[in-house]
């Protein structure tokens, strides 16, 4: 079991990274977390093949991790796809997902492989097979703002979560709005976390760390302005930690 960091930038396309996706892979069931604009050529730059992902998971609808699942599914179409994809999505946001899929002519009855969309509601432990599940919980990261009171309020979700795999787990922040975000699991003990760089602190992602001691931190979502910073930043940790801070680039794998 391992993860592999497709994309590790921010919202901000970048040329050096894609935005911000990553796979927990094993031998038997991969599982994808968000698939922002860009992601059919992330995968191909990481060598990992369009069948090979059975589930994709979504964290919110942001565009740098929601807007490329209609171009994947394309791919996924062309190569002559045939085995089932599952996409987990927060309950509120199936309708959004389909008129997506629609939109970009990527009708479930001339697919060639069935797609299952399922929902999950917050603190719901979804169990995606003998070896690996997920609870989501509410983040700050997406609110809705009194000018956009002509929206419907239920559509401004967004999720982190907390995957076991394997008797191991990981803390996932996707994007948060507040340093209170990095606690949502601080009860579970997480083994590992994966955090994002653009909406918080360092300095608060490193007191989290502290706190919450988990055996290895891994920094994503990285702002290419703010790149030196962050590099720096790194440099200054004491060296005892340094091992177990790794700031993230495209391509990185690591083993569980």
């Amino acid at each position: 079991m391992k993860i592999v960091f497709i994309g590790t930038s921010s919202g901000r396309t970048s040329l050096r990274r894609f935005h911000s996706s990553f796979l927990i892979k094993s031998k038997k069931y991969n599982l994808l977390i968000d698939a922002g604009d860009g992601i059919s050529k992330a995968l191909l730059k990481c060598k990992i093949d369009y069948n090979s992902i059975d589930a994709i998971l979504f964290s919110h609808y942001h565009a740098d991790h929601f807007t490329g699942i209609g171009a994947l599914i394309t791919q996924m179409k062309l190569i002559g796809r045939t085995k089932i994809l599952t996409i987990y999505t927060h309950k509120n946001l199936i309708q959004p997902l389909n008129n997506l899929i629609d939109s970009v002519y990527m009708f479930k009855e001339n697919l060639g492989f069935e797609l299952d969309i399922i929902g999950f509601d917050f603190d719901e432990k979804i169990r995606i097979n003998n070896n690996l599940n997920f609870t989501a919980r509410h983040n700050s990261h997406i609110q809705q703002k009194e000018f956009l009171s002509n929206y419907p309020s239920e559509i401004f979700v967004s999720s982190s979560f907390l995957f076991e795999i394997e008797n191991k787990k990981i803390f996932y922040s996707s994007d948060i709005g507040t340093s209170n975000d990095l606690y949502l699991f601080e009860n579970a003990k997480p083994d590992f976390m994966i955090t994002e760089t653009m909406h918080i602190a360092t300095d608060d992602i490193y007191e989290a760390f502290k706190k919450i001691k988990p055996r290895k931190i891994f920094l994503t979502h990285i702002d290419e302005p703010q790149e030196k910073d962050l590099n720096k930043w790194y440099r200054n940790l004491p060296s005892k930690d340094k091992s177990k801070i790794i700031v993230c680039s495209d391509g990185l794998e690591f083993k569980l």
